[in-house]
């Protein structure tokens, strides 16, 4: 009987000493998925805070599969070329495709177990979360760099227009930029900061830009300039007046040219006109 009892106690020591690290496991297991999402997601993503650039997370679990959810994370691009249904109508209401952000395979595991997946298929609920303002390591680029190739002033080494041509940014120009495309103060904690940008900028997941820059894509050291001038650039949106003084200024422009060509075709008809008249005068007499 001793000897049964403390083999019995041996086995429950042993089976105690094999739960410990296996529970300590799955909550590293559950931080590094905290720790992914913090730095690759929030940007666009939150957890039970509504939509953001992209939609909120809250219940993926309950939405997709995981095997469906894993394949989007790890390449996105595939999965919407692919035809894929869901991913269509992703890109469709955000306007936007999701950027390849480089999850590892040693990532992806954890990051689902954060979202709610379980190997089994059950989901958890992860904690909600919202997107806060990164604080990345300073970039290599050059912020006035960066700015002449926003506005134009610099050439962008592939010929691709210039993004004031679209976009307008806090800070540049009195008149601001185009209204083509969205408006990108504060666009680089929107993104999840330099390696959100950096995604962004290497795969232009964003269907009006891609036949463009597809053809022409941004150099490295190009993404680096532009993202550390959207860091430095004011939080500050572009006012208002901005957009009615250039209302104001097209129209005015418009006008001098209307009264331009007017003044030469008038001088145009009178050359015509007065050979004609003196013509007929002529016999008359």
């Amino acid at each position: 009987m001793r000897c049964s009892a403390t083999v019995a106690v041996a086995v429950v020591l042993a089976a105690l000493a094999l739960v410990g690290p296996l529970g300590s496991g799955a909550a590293a297991t559950g931080e590094d998925g905290k720790a992914t999402f913090d730095k690759l997601c929030q940007g666009c993503h939150t957890i039970g805070g509504g939509k953001s650039v992209g939609p909120d997370l809250q219940g993926l679990a309950d939405r997709r599969e995981r095997a469906w959810a894993e394949a989007f994370i790890l390449a996105p691009e595939k999965v919407i070329a692919s035809g894929d249904p869901i991913a269509k109508d992703l890109v469709d209401e955000y306007d936007m495709q999701m950027p390849n952000l480089g999850v590892t395979a040693v990532q992806i595991g954890p990051l689902l177990t954060f979202l709610g997946f379980a190997a089994g298929g059950d989901s958890t609920t992860p904690t909600p979360t919202t997107p806060t303002a990164t604080t990345p390591t300073p970039g290599s680029g050059d912020a006035k760099r960066g700015e002449n190739l926003f506005t134009g002033a610099q050439r962008l080494d592939a010929g691709g227009p210039s993004c004031l041509s679209c976009h307008s940014v806090a800070g540049v120009g009195a008149l601001g930029g185009g209204r083509l495309g969205p408006d990108l103060t504060g666009s680089f904690a929107r993104f999840g900061g330099e390696q959100g940008l950096q995604a962004a900028l290497k795969t232009i997941p964003f269907p009006t830009m891609a036949p463009i820059f597809s053809r022409r894509a941004l150099t490295a050291g190009e993404r680096d300039d532009l993202i550390a001038f959207l860091e430095s650039a004011p939080d500050q949106q572009r006012p208002k007046s901005a957009a009615g003084k250039l209302t104001g200024f097209s129209m005015a422009t418009a006008a001098l040219l209307v009264l331009l060509a007017m003044g030469i075709w008038r001088h145009r008809l009178n050359g015509v006109r007065k050979p004609l008249v003196n013509r007929s005068r002529r016999r008359d007499h």
